[in-house]
């Protein structure tokens, strides 16, 4: 017997489809955040950054967890999305708080962080950005851009 329940992302618009991959465009963007996570677990190693290296996992677990959100949904998944989601949030807060004084926001990140903000608000289900049926889907386009600013925030090396 099919779970009744809705999918777990049935908020973000694109068209669920049956079978294991729900949102097929979601799901596959999802993997931006694992993209990101290779430099900015290079600068951890490079510059022996046990937060970072943290920064780093949390970035690949979100993605991951998307993936399977997107994807098959489901409880499991949707835990995985929002506690890598939470682990990003804080450890990022903690490395940009690591710094010799208080952090510097470069302009490209403050851009390209209110664009994914922006394509968050307006992708959802039901916002002027939701067109359930495309193969572009705005929610998409939030991860590879919110992905983007994540890597945006290494600091640049010294010297």
């Amino acid at each position: 017997m099919r779970d009744a329940r809705p999918h777990a992302a049935a908020g973000d618009c694109e068209r669920i489809r049956p079978g294991l991959i729900g949102q097929p465009a979601n799901t596959v963007s999802s993997l931006a955040f694992v993209a990101a996570a290779v430099p900015i677990a290079r600068h951890g190693r490079r510059t022996a950054s046990r937060t970072w290296l943290a920064v780093a996992a949390a970035a690949a677990l979100e993605g991951l967890g998307s993936v399977g959100y997107h994807g098959p949904g489901g409880r499991v998944a949707k835990a995985v999305h929002d506690g890598g989601l939470v682990a990003l949030a804080v450890t990022l807060a903690a490395a940009l708080a690591s710094g010799d004084g208080p952090p510097t926001v470069r302009p490209r990140t403050a851009v390209l962080s209110v664009a994914a903000l922006a394509l968050h608000s307006l992708s959802r289900t039901g916002g002027p950005l939701c067109s359930c049926n495309s193969r572009l889907q705005g929610h998409a386009v939030f991860h590879v851009v919110a992905a983007a600013a994540l890597a945006s925030t290494i600091p640049a090396p010294l010297g």
